[in-house]
């Protein structure tokens, strides 16, 4: 039995990329389980660095209906932004942007908020239309500057950003789908772990049960069972992305349970689902 201290010692020098879920970001109880789980790991483990990436889906659904009426439009779990939906993103993440950096900075975390991904970090281009389906202003992550990223850690232990980046070419704003920028990010920042914090526990299988580990052949099987659906699938395929590119282990676990991170990442059986090379599960 692996007990706390080695997991610690695993994750010392590295880099974790976390995605917190507009849901979660919602909930003051839910993202100060997060914050408080990322202060105690940044205590124990040396020189722990993380990347904090923040969705806003929910807030900007609530937003679009309230205010303006307007049903949100999304094809395969990913959303057709308008010029109103942009307009309405920028106000609601930067709201949240400030509410991390303050809870952060509550928790004495030495956080660096990025209020949009300037070109020099992150590199976009608007997502062109194929078989006549235009998504809008959402961008497509065409590069990631580590060394940029990674100059900011000398004076900070953890990076905040918003999905929101600037087209490399025009600078317009796009949005660009939370999960795929975190990935994006754990790939080229050579992370070791990549975790999704939602209001999902784990993945189920067919009986509702948990799974608490998956390989791609287990994920593939659970696509064609069709387990896998909705927001669900763009977590899944870069969780897979991520694995197939480097990153050691990718987790999805819900930030509504307290100390949900460190039970993931600090003890054996986990308590969610970790992506892996190889999965005894299922």
């Amino acid at each position: 039995m692996k007990n706390q201290s080695f997991y610690q010692s695993i994750l010392q020098n590295s880099i974790l990329v976390i995605k917190v879920s507009g849901k979660i970001c919602d909930n003051e109880g839910s993202i100060d389980n997060v914050i408080s789980d990322i202060k105690e790991l940044l205590n124990s483990i040396s020189k722990l660095k993380v990347v904090l990436v923040f969705g806003f889906g929910r807030q900007l659904d609530n937003y679009m209906i309230n205010v303006h009426g307007i049903e949100p439009k999304k094809i395969n779990g990913r959303r057709v932004t308008s010029p109103t939906d942009i307009e309405a993103a920028k106000k609601i993440s930067g709201q949240i942007l400030i509410d991390i950096f303050s809870l952060s900075s509550r928790y004495n975390i030495r956080n660096f908020p990025i209020p949009i991904s300037k070109k020099d970090f992150i590199a976009a281009k608007r997502r062109d239309v194929v078989d006549d389906i235009d998504y809008g202003q959402v961008g497509d992550v065409v590069s990631v500057d580590a060394l940029q990223i990674k100059n900011l850690f000398k004076e900070h232990d953890m990076i905040i950003m918003p999905s929101l980046v600037l087209d490399k070419n025009t600078s317009e704003v796009l949005n660009v789908n939370a999960d795929t920028i975190a990935t994006e990010l754990a790939i080229n920042l050579s992370a070791s772990k990549l975790i999704f914090i939602s209001d999902v526990p784990f993945i189920k299988d067919t009986q509702g049960e948990r799974i608490s580990a998956v390989d791609e052949n287990v994920a593939r099987k659970l696509f064609d069972e069709k387990i896998i659906s909705n927001g669900m699938i763009v977590k899944v395929e870069n969780s897979l992305k991520a694995l197939n590119k480097g990153v050691q282990k990718i987790h999805i676990i819900s930030g509504e349970i307290k100390n949900a991170l460190i039970n993931e990442l600090e003890t054996e059986e986990g308590i969610g689902t970790v992506f892996q090379k190889q999965s005894l599960d299922y």
